[in-house]
């Protein structure tokens, strides 16, 4: 029961943090836990979705009551987000409107800059939240899903837990690594 506790304790913390600060996604850990367990991964994506329309609803309200200037400059300052990044979610929300919110975070783009565009555009809280809904919950569970598939995967061709996790560790610094050199969070910066 205390792991179940802590389980879905670091999901929601950690959907809070990366809605608002934080640079590593949920996903970490809901795939983590579905790659040896995928019921036990999949529960926390619950978790982590709470977390991140907390951290959400944080950041547009903090967002309302700051300059523009002051939240572009305080998002440039996390890894993965530059100033060309944040006009870009700025111009594509310009031109799709809320469905931009809702696919941009599946394309490797920080939902935080959604909430702080949305903000200062003054857009409804409640749409926003309640958007932010698919916009998290489709790529935790895509994620959490995928790597749960490919733990039972590895199970049956008779993989150690010793390797699977290697593999799992691998893949995430792989991701990361492609995310801050070429994906995203480098397009941004070199614009």
């Amino acid at each position: 029961m205390f792991r179940t506790y802590v389980d879905h304790g670091v999901a929601a913390a950690w959907g809070t943090a990366e809605a608002t600060v934080f640079f590593v996604v949920p996903d970490l850990w809901t795939s983590w836990l579905a790659l040896h367990n995928p019921r036990r991964g999949f529960a926390t994506t619950i978790s982590a979705l709470a977390g991140a329309l907390a951290g959400g609803a944080t950041n547009y309200l903090v967002t309302q009551r700051m300059s523009p200037d002051e939240t572009e400059e305080t998002l440039a300052a996390i890894p993965g987000i530059s100033k060309t990044m944040i006009a870009d979610v700025e111009r594509e929300l310009d031109e799709k409107g809320w469905s931009a919110l809702v696919l941009g975070p599946t394309r490797g783009v920080p939902y935080k800059i959604y909430a702080r565009t949305l903000a200062h555009g003054n857009a409804s809280f409640a749409r926003f939240m309640a958007l932010s809904v698919p916009a998290r919950m489709g790529r935790f569970l895509a994620v959490t899903g995928g790597v749960g598939a490919l733990g039972k995967l590895a199970d049956r061709r008779g993989c150690s837990s010793k390797t699977k996790s290697l593999l799992f560790v691998g893949g995430w610094a792989a991701f990361y690594t492609w995310y801050f050199t070429a994906g995203p969070g480098k397009l941004g910066r070199s614009r």
